[in-house]
């Protein structure tokens, strides 16, 4: 393998490394503090849920864990949508897969964090 494929195969895995850890600490808040058409990942690590407000108001509460390979999924604010930073999944606000490498849908959560 040429040093210039092997530096860049070790940076991607890295990046996808410190997500997968990274992730499971960030900063999370409350559900309350999401503002309709909104979509954050509350909670504290280990137990995300990515919380959208739709414009009438109503809660969409979903696991934040992407089902492919575990990463915690961001807002996507200009698709409406879930997406995992590592591989590129994306999911509706329901949780429906979008986009694969995914092929599960995210799990449906009850509030109460």
């Amino acid at each position: 393998m040429a040093p210039l494929a092997s530096n860049q195969t070790l940076t991607e895995g890295l990046k996808q490394a410190a997500h997968l850890i990274g992730d499971r600490f960030r900063g999370a808040r409350d559900e309350a503090d999401v503002a309709p058409g909104e979509g954050r990942v509350v909670g504290r690590p280990g137990h995300q849920t990515a919380v959208y407000r739709d414009p009438q108001g109503e809660i969409h509460a979903v696991s934040a864990r992407c089902t492919h390979l575990g990463c915690i999924v961001s807002w996507n604010p200009a698709e409406t949508s879930w997406d995992c930073p590592c591989h590129g999944s994306r999911f509706s606000v329901e949780g429906e897969v979008l986009h694969g490498p995914a092929v599960r849908d995210l799990d449906k959560k009850e509030l109460g964090l």
